[in-house]
């Protein structure tokens, strides 16, 4: 039986009415509307608007009289918060996208206005409340943050770059390529969150912004040295993103829609595990180093990392501490905390691109690289033990169901 040859299916397309675009006024006509603005006419007149040309104690104006004192430490955030009418983080933050806490809110302007003149992704669609942003080191780590920012154009004397054997320039390189990598995707996740955080914590904001500085810092620094002592950039590594680009896109619903964000999932993803696994990387890079230049480069990576711990750590602690249902965020983070530790260990503690470059580093050279496994298979238990350390601290014991080896597979 011959087969029935089927008739192509109509698709019903609706007519729309096409878009009518208003003509571009003219210079002219634009010249006339700026000439009848309301404040180029108070400017003719000589009238002041009613920041100024109304009494202080009128309820218009923020503060008066204010006198942050400067200590051995310069002008800091909590000198700031010391004369501030809100000083205090508020428990909730005002949904004003650009309205820090430090500024009063317009007296005449009523609440249910307040709410409608915000914009569509601010308010209580995102990160507004204390106990999902704040801890209580914010800001003395934001003020560290930003005095120990570093340029690897002024800071560093390229002068003092030495060469390095053909084998061990390659390994370092290729090692310094994988911790370009890590900086980026750090840069990348947490870029986004910031614009999502209520102005009534501008030292949270302001702590990813630098973080997001040191990220790029770092990998600009580490691209100068691989592409200027007679190497480059080496082979991409797959793999570095594992699970921790999924818990991202999980917790911040891939920033779709109008819907509350889950900073902390992030903040233990990238933040308390991966840059803690960073952190060891570059603590065997700086032990693996050939130069007292190379050495120092680490080195102040290391700082910078430890930092970044330091706030993610002391972030999750307070959430814990603060949050609705301490019993339900612990699980969550558990969960997210079973799913990466297997995933990151395989994608970073064993990775060829990244294990056998350190080796060749630690061993002196290819032919030393049996001496290199023997410094990692010691330096291995170390790994697990200060994530498990970090991990108690915060208050998720992970103690017994930790997915890190306590030794080296290898």
């Amino acid at each position: 039986m011959a087969e029935r040859k089927r008739e192509p299916q109509r698709v019903e397309i609706y007519r729309t009415r096409p878009i009518e675009i208003d003509p571009l006024p003219t210079a002219e006509e634009i010249a006339e509307k700026l000439d009848q603005h309301p404040q180029a006419i108070k400017i003719r007149e000589g009238r002041f608007s009613d920041w100024i040309g109304k009494p202080i104690s009128d309820g218009i104006w923020t503060a008066w009289g204010m006198k942050a004192r400067v200590d051995k430490r310069g002008l800091t955030w909590s000198a700031i918060n010391e004369v501030s009418h809100i000083g205090d983080p508020p428990e909730v933050g005002e949904p004003h996208l650009t309205q820090v806490r430090y500024v009063k809110s317009y007296p005449l302007l009523p609440e249910d206005l307040r709410e409608k003149l915000s914009p569509k992704w601010g308010g209580h669609r995102e990160l507004e409340y204390k106990y999902e942003v704040w801890s209580d080191e914010t800001p003395t780590l934001v003020e560290e943050g930003l005095s120990r920012r570093w340029y690897a154009g002024r800071d560093i004397d390229w002068k003092e770059m030495a060469a390095l054997p053909d084998d061990l320039e390659r390994a370092f390189d290729q090692f310094l390529t994988y911790l370009i990598q890590c900086q980026l995707l750090c840069s990348d996740l947490i870029g986004p969150y910031i614009g999502r955080i209520s102005y009534g914590f501008p030292e949270v904001k302001s702590i990813l912004a630098y973080e997001m500085f040191d990220y790029n810092v770092h990998a600009g620094v580490l691209r100068k040295r691989a592409t200027s002592n007679g190497g480059g950039i080496g082979a991409y590594v797959d793999g570095v993103d594992a699970g921790v680009v999924e818990v991202s896109n999980e917790a911040s619903h891939a920033f779709e829609g109008e819907v509350e964000r889950d900073l902390n999932a992030l903040v233990l993803a990238l933040q308390v595990f991966f840059n803690g696994v960073v952190l060891e990387m570059l603590r065997l890079g700086e032990a693996a180093a050939q130069t007292e230049f190379d050495r120092g480069l680490f080195a102040r990576m290391v700082q910078d990392e430890a930092r970044h711990i330091s706030w993610g750590c002391s972030r999750l602690r307070y959430y814990l501490d603060h949050c609705p249902d301490r019993e339900a965020a612990a699980l969550h983070l558990h969960e997210i905390a079973d799913r990466l530790e297997s995933e990151q260990t395989a994608n970073h503690l064993l990775n060829p691109k990244v294990l056998e470059p350190l080796a060749i580093l630690l061993g002196g050279g290819v032919e030393g690289i049996e001496r290199g496994w023997d410094v990692l298979r010691e330096f291995w238990p170390q790994i697990a033990e200060r994530y498990e350390a970090r991990m108690a601290g915060v208050g998720l014991p992970r103690e017994g169901r930790c997915h890190i080896p306590r030794t080296a597979p290898f």
